[in-house]
């Protein structure tokens, strides 16, 4: 027989549980946004710290100028060029001295300006130091008007420093100018053809194998297409540009063997610039 038992129902109540997954991970909450009250200032403040850093920091910031290539110029002269570039600003609120800053296309420019290299190379040596490297214009030859003669590069430019040395003008053909005005242009080029100047540098190869046609200068006028030569101790004897000058110089080995024979410093001109017509004064006959 069973008996009543004293057990009372009870409702469930599902309000109060605690029904969260247990397998989910939960963040408490406000904490997200208490990390990003940290991070935006902090990352701000890094962020402008590292622009100090690469920018205005004195670890950048120039000390050394190193200069590979000059032989006649003064290194001193172009880092005076460089210091006074590091000396202007970059973006308003920084110095050109910072090595990432300084502008070395407008120091390039600068030193092309001031001399007549053919070629400026300007690189960072970090975390300090620039290093330049200049191609100088070699002498070809020696260029005069009137009183003033200069070193010329092969390319036509003036070298105007240093000044012409005495035994340099053996070593080098002299080139004068004759016309009534200058033949100097902008950035001291000489305004001179390209066929003109080949011609006179191949002439002039071409005479050095004839120790007996002493060169004293080589001359350009308003005569077209003429180039003259005087030799020491001897005649001016033209020559015409549009032909070959190995064949110009036989002519004229002919003619001095053949007709002037002895008085080659006796002789006046040569002209050798029609060909097979060729004139002499005075005629010795």
């Amino acid at each position: 027989m069973w008996q009543r038992s004293n057990f009372r129902k009870v409702k469930k109540d599902y309000q109060r549980k605690n029904l969260r997954n247990p397998f989910f991970h939960h963040r408490p909450e406000g904490k997200g946004r208490r990390l990003w009250r940290w991070l935006v200032p902090g990352g701000a403040v890094l962020v402008i710290g590292l622009i100090w850093f690469v920018l205005a920091a004195p670890f950048w910031r120039l000390a050394e100028i190193r200069i590979s290539g000059l032989s006649r110029v003064p290194s001193s002269e172009l880092e005076k060029i460089v210091w006074r570039q590091a000396a202007n600003s970059r973006w308003l609120f920084f110095k050109q001295d910072n090595i990432f800053l300084f502008d070395r296309a407008s120091a390039t420019a600068a030193i092309l300006a001031d001399y007549n290299f053919s070629g400026v190379e300007i690189n960072q040596a970090w975390p300090r130091a620039l290093e330049i490297k200049v191609s100088e214009r070699p002498y070809a030859f020696i260029f005069q008007e009137g009183n003033l003669l200069s070193y010329a590069s092969a390319d036509a430019y003036l070298i105007r420093e240093p000044a012409v040395q005495e035994a340099d003008r053996k070593k080098y053909f002299i080139l004068e100018n004759q016309n009534p005005g200058t033949l100097l242009g902008p950035k001291d080029k000489i305004n001179i053809s390209r066929d003109y100047l080949d011609f006179i540098m191949d002439l002039h190869q071409n005479l050095t194998t004839y120790p007996e046609l002493p060169v004293e200068r080589f001359i350009i006028d308003q005569e077209l297409n003429t180039v003259k030569v005087k030799f020491a101790n001897g005649p001016q004897v033209y020559f015409n540009v549009k032909d070959t000058a190995a064949k110009q110089i036989q002519l004229l080995l002919l003619v001095k063997k053949e007709k002037i024979k002895d008085n080659f410093s006796r002789t006046n001109y040569i002209d050798l610039r029609f060909g097979g017509r060729i004139f002499i004064y005075p005629d010795f006959k």
